[in-house]
């Protein structure tokens, strides 16, 4: 499995990349756009191609762009819906200039409208962007952790949506969340209780729809719907539930994005460490 880690700024975006690289970096995940805004600032085809370059020159991939926390493309209130909707287009025409692979956005909430209609304006949602988006860059779906009426806790959620589209499915995948899954009740602490989980993915999703992990810790109980994430192995899932993971037979060719509490890069080195050393393949 390819280990990386979601990039924050350190002056420059290239001093950054280069920087997460030199600490072990083999996959990233970076925001396109400010996290905390509707609006930001044009990515100019020159910058995006002096970043795709950057990419190409220290062997990353894929390159991974998340979304802004502030879409809900579930949004029963129209403004926020359609600020979502602008923002999800904004975000892959973003990828495509800078040659990212993966676009990962959370879901959203129905807000107490119903899952049914959530799910209905979460479809619709996909299909004007990915309608709008260039080819090339695949929009994931990631896993919620069930709090405050969010779509996506259980498999059946993102199986409902993934087959109400089917004629995007090679544009459309899934991004799970091990402390989103955690969160949401699947327990992922053993080697069993892994096994069980993803094999009930594959059941109800399938493994040919996962494209990306996201691989944290965290210490809130089992089934909390709390999205709290930990450093790896300090936490409920631990060194034996990552490492079941990292060398799960179906997960081994996929890449896994740390985002993790740090207070520096010696921290992200730390994490990534330990996944790459449970990670049987590299011994």
């Amino acid at each position: 499995m390819k280990i990386g880690a979601h990039v924050w700024r350190e002056k420059s975006l290239e001093n950054s990349v280069r920087m997460f690289a030199d600490a072990g970096c083999e996959a990233i995940q970076i925001f396109a756009a400010n996290p905390n805004a509707w609006r930001s600032s044009e990515i100019t085809e020159e910058a995006g191609d002096a970043f795709w370059s950057l990419t190409e020159e220290l062997g990353i991939k894929p390159v991974v762009i998340h979304t802004q926390y502030l879409l809900n493309l579930a949004a029963p209130d129209a403004e926020i819906l359609s600020k979502s909707r602008a923002a999800l287009d904004d975000n892959m025409l973003r990828a495509a200039r800078l040659g990212a692979d993966f676009v990962v956005t959370h879901i959203g909430s129905h807000k107490g409208t119903g899952l049914d209609a959530g799910i209905e304006r979460i479809c619709q949602s996909v299909a004007e962007t990915l309608d709008r988006a260039k080819p090339g860059t695949m929009l994931l779906l990631e896993n919620s952790a069930g709090g405050g009426n969010s779509v996506g806790s259980c498999f059946e959620d993102i199986a409902a949506i993934l087959s109400c589209l089917p004629s995007y499915s090679d544009r459309l995948g899934v991004c799970l969340d091990t402390a989103h899954l955690y969160g949401a009740g699947f327990d992922l602490s053993s080697a069993e209780a892994v096994a069980q989980t993803f094999d009930e993915f594959d059941r109800i999703v399938g493994f040919d729809r996962l494209k990306l992990l996201h691989l944290n810790d965290t210490n809130v109980e089992l089934g909390s719907k709390r999205d709290r994430h930990a450093n790896i192995g300090t936490g409920r899932i631990g060194e034996a539930g990552f490492s079941a993971v990292v060398n799960h037979p179906a997960l081994r060719n996929l890449a896994g994005i740390i985002e993790v509490p740090v207070s520096g890069i010696e921290e992200e080195r730390r994490d990534m460490d330990i996944l790459k050393r449970l990670d049987d393949s590299r011994a």
